[in-house]
């Protein structure tokens, strides 16, 4: 059991290292498999190999499983729902193209290995587990061992076994994640070591690394010749295209839109509606004798009422700046706060000076009845009260008996369950270094509990808020859905909706390139149906029907302008660009030609030509050159090869043509040569072609992703 208290403890941050160190499944709990794609049960494809939408909700609800039992949180949000569906689609098909190459080249991992690698403790997995010794805080193989035991000890007994199952559907989840990873790595470092050094290579990339360089420059910026000077034909920007191709080549299809979003917000009466309603509680909070927990619950007030005291910032800055200048038992608003659309009515009631943050530690006993219980409580205080060690005790209880610190900051502002403020009121209120007892209302057990330490005092307060933010009425929702309707209706195409956006009083807006993995239009929550129409429906040209999105507030109508076809992108989309790429190109020969046959001193005489010396300049990155404003790798790959004195051809840059001159070379100081350190250095070029391999692997794997066809 105090296995599973640990991973409460330590939930939050499982969350981040599973994300991060292993092929992490994350997902929400929005799953279902829409009815007009019954026909096509496939999510996508990864080596020619489907997965079925079944196989895809097994694997995210297996996991979900886990992500419930860590947060202790049942419900993410819809952009939580959103990175966890790509966690688990891009680890799905990472997985099986690393599982391809790996079969091919007989790679795997055995048991045997599992085993090693659990037993040495130090993946980062197995450092982030509830599986720890509690002195070291580090892994330990014993304590993942006693709790497998206690597993199989109570996992037929229904009042324990489904606390367990929970935490040990987790371990499978680990043990499985661990193979995969150590499948990964064991491919990855194939690659990796096949980038070897020598002597030669290693002392060449110290040199490059550690020397820095000084040099006078001449540079005319292409910004000096006018663009009218130069002429661009459509066989330069042809030639570019298709030298840079590659870079544009695009894996999947994607889609061009236009589309009109709007926000359906609160009118003038929905304001107005508020405050009277509100106004009429006025009254209620004045009462002596008035149920605040009620009033709040009744009003739907966004800020909880208990009886708990809260330091001033917990509470709206509306009730901040006034509660040091008001009464006891005054009662404030109606106020209007246009930031967030907000009223507020408050009732100050008292101030008192408490503790922020107490250590304390506590004892829960419990037996048969309450006879009994009581009798345990009291044997136990006199065995404490003794002397005897608390951890020791509550170990015999299958407790921690850890002190623990606890600030105000957990609770306020919060919603806190009346069991919960009964205990909080009487930790903080407690006197130190006394052991006492607490029972709660409607709990068997009682607790024997000790406040150790009290810091920082300050004052709290005690306020009964009853606070709204505007929401528009269903008048108003109706009006602007007619409007929307009546403009959506008057849009057979894209060219209506761009000329009757305007007459209706709405904005176009444009975004390209969208494919099949995206979430949403336009950052709008909710718009997956629209997203379906482009994809699945729509033809170029089209206009899609009104959809209702975002949290209920938000009307959206989209027009397909574009299909953008796996491949290469076409050349005409990349006209800009290109361009103006060119145009330096052109720019560029010019002021060369005007270089030629000219030494430093002469070039430097040019018009337009400008000067500078710019020192340290280091090949592990791009010089800023000054008088171009702007960063030149070049620059720093030429001056690597050049000697004291030399001058350099006119190198094409990025922010003009440059002549440099190299006028010192100079070696860092307290740096000393280590072999073995540069070989390790270059070995790192290993990792960064593992990556490009795998992007290549997943351009030859052929994915496919209809996951919005489903989910």
């Amino acid at each position: 059991m105090a296995t599973l208290q640990k991973l409460r403890n330590t939930g939050p941050l499982l969350i981040i290292i599973v994300g991060l160190a292993l092929f992490a499944f994350i997902a929400g709990d929005a799953w279902r498999i829409f009815q007009p794609h019954q026909g096509t049960q496939s999510v996508g494809t990864v080596n020619g190999e489907e997965i079925s939408a079944i196989e895809y909700q097994e694997m995210v609800e297996e996991y979900m499983n886990i992500v419930k039992l860590l947060r202790n949180n049942e419900n993410l949000s819809e952009e939580e729902q959103a990175q966890a569906k790509d966690e688990v689609w891009n680890t799905y098909v990472r997985t099986q193209i690393i599982k391809k190459e790996a079969d091919k080249l007989g790679l795997k991992v055995t048991d045997a290995e599992l085993e090693s690698i659990i037993k040495e403790g130090t993946d980062p997995i197995l450092q982030q587990t509830p599986f720890y010794n509690p002195q070291t805080r580090k892994f330990d193989s014993d304590a993942l061992n006693q709790f497998l035991s206690e597993y199989d000890r109570y996992k037929d007994d229904p009042n324990i076994a489904m606390q367990y199952q929970g935490l040990y559907d987790y371990w499978l989840f680990v043990e499985k994640s661990i193979m995969d990873n150590a499948l990964a790595q064991k491919y990855q470092s194939l690659v990796v070591n096949s980038i070897i050094s020598n002597p030669v290579v290693a002392q060449n990339n110290y040199d490059l690394n550690n020397n820095t360089y000084d040099v006078e420059i001449k540079a005319v910026p292409y910004t000096a010749v006018a663009d009218s000077d130069v002429t661009v034909e459509d066989s330069d920007i042809k030639k570019l295209y298709n030298e840079q191709k590659e870079q544009y080549k695009q894996l999947a299809e994607s889609r061009n839109i236009k589309y009109v979003s709007f926000k359906v917000t609160p009118s003038p009466a929905d304001r107005a509606e508020l405050n009277k309603e509100l106004t009429e509680y006025v009254d209620s909070l004045k009462a002596d004798n008035a149920d605040y927990a009620t009033l709040a619950r009744i009003s739907y007030s966004t800020v909880p009422y208990t009886t708990l005291a809260w330091a001033k910032d917990a509470y709206p800055e509306e009730v901040q700046l006034r509660l040091d200048s008001i009464k006891p038992n005054q009662v404030v608003g109606p106020i209007y706060n246009q930031s967030d659309d907000s009223y507020t009515v408050f009732k100050y009631l008292s101030s008192e000076t408490v503790a922020d943050s107490i250590r304390y530690k506590v004892l829960y006993v419990a037996a048969k009845d309450e006879a009994a219980t009581q009798a345990l409580t009291d044997s136990l205080l006199d065995v404490l009260k003794g002397g005897a060690d608390f951890k020791e005790v509550a170990k015999k209880y299958g407790q921690e008996g850890e002190e623990v610190w606890l600030t105000s900051a957990n609770y306020e502002g919060m919603r806190v369950q009346e069991n919960d403020v009964e205990f909080l009121n009487t930790l903080f209120n407690a006197n130190t270094n006394q052991y006492a007892v607490m029972s709660i209302e409607g709990l068997p057990n009682k607790i024997i509990y000790m406040v150790t330490e009290k810091r920082n005092p300050e004052t709290k307060y005690n306020a009964v808020v009853l606070r709204r933010n505007t929401q528009f009425s269903s008048e108003t929702y109706n009006e602007a859905y007619n409007k929307f309707s009546q403009f959506v209706a008057s849009c057979k195409n894209v060219e209506d909706l761009e000329s009757k956006a305007e007459e209706f009083g709405y904005r176009v807006m444009e975004q390209n390139n969208i494919f099949t993995y995206a979430h949403n239009i336009a950052n709008v929550a909710g718009t997956r149906n629209a997203l379906r129409w482009i994809f699945s429906e729509a033809k170029e040209g089209n206009v899609s029907p009104l959809y209702e999105c975002g949290n209920n507030d938000n009307l959206l109508v989209v027009a397909l302008t574009g299909v953008n076809e796996k491949g290469y992108v076409e050349m005409e989309t990349l006209n800009v660009p290109l361009h103006t790429q060119a145009l330096k190109d052109k720019k560029a020969e010019k002021i060369i030609a005007e270089m030629q046959g000219k030494n430093f001193d002469e070039i430097g005489k040019m018009s337009n030509v400008k000067a500078d010396v710019v020192k340290r300049i280091n090949f592990a990155s791009p010089a800023f050159i000054n008088i171009t404003s702007s960063s030149e790798a070049v620059i720093s790959a030429a001056v690597a090869k050049m000697e004291v004195g030399e001058v350099s051809a006119p190198i094409q840059g990025r922010g003009g043509v440059y002549v440099i001159k190299l006028i010192a070379k100079n070696a860092k100081e307290n740096n000393t040569y280590n072999a073995q350190a540069e070989a390790n250095n270059i070995m790192m070029l290993g990792q960064r072609s593992s990556s490009i391999l795998l992007n290549d692997l997943y351009e030859k794997a052929e994915v496919t992703d209809n996951r919005y066809l489903f989910f």
